[in-house]
C-alpha cells in the first residue's frame, strides 16, 4: 500500500498506544500517582489492574505500527484495530453511564472524553472502509480460545448487568463506577477472542494474541505485589489466580506453540 493509504492506520496506532502508554506507565510504575493520566485516583491494586489493561494495549498498537511497514498488513492488524475499537467504545457508554463521577474542571476529563469519543469512531472506519473487515480468512474455531472468549464476555456481562453482585464476589474492595469500566476491556478481549478462535492465519492472531497475553501476566504480577489483599481461604482469589494463570498458559501455547492444526472452513458456493 501507498503511504497514503497506511498514514491513517499508523496515525491511530500511534495516538492510541501513546495514550495507552501514558496511563500505563503512571498506573503501573506510580500508581499513587495514576490521577497525573487517569480523571480519579484508584487504590494501588486497582491502579496496576487498570495499567495492566492499558499496558498490554500499548503493545497492540506498537506492534500493529511495526506491522504496518510490511505488505499485506491490513490481515495483521484486523484483530488489533477491532480490539481498540471496542474497547474504546465500551469505555465512552460506561463514561456516559457515570457522569457524576468525573470532575469536568480537570483537564484529564476532557481529553479522556475526547479521547474516548474520537478512537472508536476512528477504529470503526479504518476496520469497515479501509480494508480490515474484508481480511478474515476462516478456519474451524479453536475450542480453548472459545472457552477463554465466553469467560470474559460472562465476566463483562455480569460487571455492567449484575453490578452488585459483581462488587460482592470481587477479590478485593472495588467501586461501582471501575465495575463498569472494567465491562468494557473484559467485553472488548471476549469479541478479540471469539474472532481469533476463527482466525485461519497466525500473522492475523499473533499481535492480539501477545496483547492478552501480556494482559495476564501483567495482572498476576500485579495481584502478587498486592497479595496480602487477597485472602487466602476466598474462593473469588483462587479463582482469580486461577484464572488469569490458566489464560496465560493458553495465550502463551497458541502463540508460541506449533499451529493449531484445524481444517479451514469450506468457501460458500456463489451465486
Amino acid at each position: 500500500m501507498t503511504p497514503a493509504v497506511r498514514g491513517p492506520f499508523r496515525a491511530y496506532f500511534a495516538l492510541v498506544g501513546l495514550f495507552a502508554l501514558w496511563v500505563g506507565a503512571w498506573g503501573y510504575l506510580a500508581p499513587a500517582e495514576v490521577g497525573r493520566a487517569l480523571p480519579w485516583t484508584v487504590p494501588p491494586l486497582h491502579a496496576r489492574f487498570i495499567s495492566a489493561m492499558y499496558l498490554s494495549g500499548a503493545l497492540a498498537m506498537a506492534l500493529s505500527l511495526w506491522a504496518s511497514r510490511a505488505a499485506g498488513f491490513v490481515a495483521a492488524v484486523r484483530i488489533p484495530i477491532a480490539l481498540a475499537a471496542l474497547w474504546t467504545g465500551a469505555l465512552l457508554v460506561v463514561s456516559l453511564l457515570h457522569l457524576e463521577a468525573f470532575d469536568f474542571g480537570k483537564p484529564q476529563v476532557w481529553f479522556w472524553m475526547g479521547a474516548y469519543a474520537v478512537y472508536p469512531v476512528w477504529g470503526g472506519w479504518l476496520y469497515f472502509a479501509r480494508g480490515p473487515a474484508a481480511a478474515a480468512e476462516r478456519r474451524r474455531p479453536d475450542p480453548l480460545l472459545l472457552v477463554l472468549a465466553a469467560i470474559c464476555l460472562l465476566l463483562a456481562a455480569t460487571l455492567l448487568v449484575l453490578p452488585q453482585a459483581a462488587i460482592r464476589a470481587w477479590p478485593w474492595a472495588i467501586s461501582p463506577l471501575l465495575v463498569g469500566l472494567y465491562a468494557g476491556p473484559f467485553f472488548a478481549y471476549g469479541a478479540s477472542a471469539a474472532v481469533l478462535a476463527s482466525e485461519a492465519r497466525p500473522e492475523a492472531r499473533a499481535i492480539v494474541l501477545a496483547s492478552m497475553l501480556a494482559f495476564a501476566l501483567l495482572t498476576l504480577l500485579a495481584s502478587l505485589l498486592h497479595r496480602q489483599l487477597f485472602h487466602a481461604d476466598a474462593p473469588s482469589a483462587w479463582l482469580w489466580f486461577g484464572l488469569f494463570g490458566a489464560a496465560a498458559v493458553v495465550l502463551a501455547w497458541r502463540l508460541l506453540g506449533p499451529t493449531v492444526r484445524t481444517s479451514p472452513s469450506r468457501p460458500r458456493p456463489g451465486p
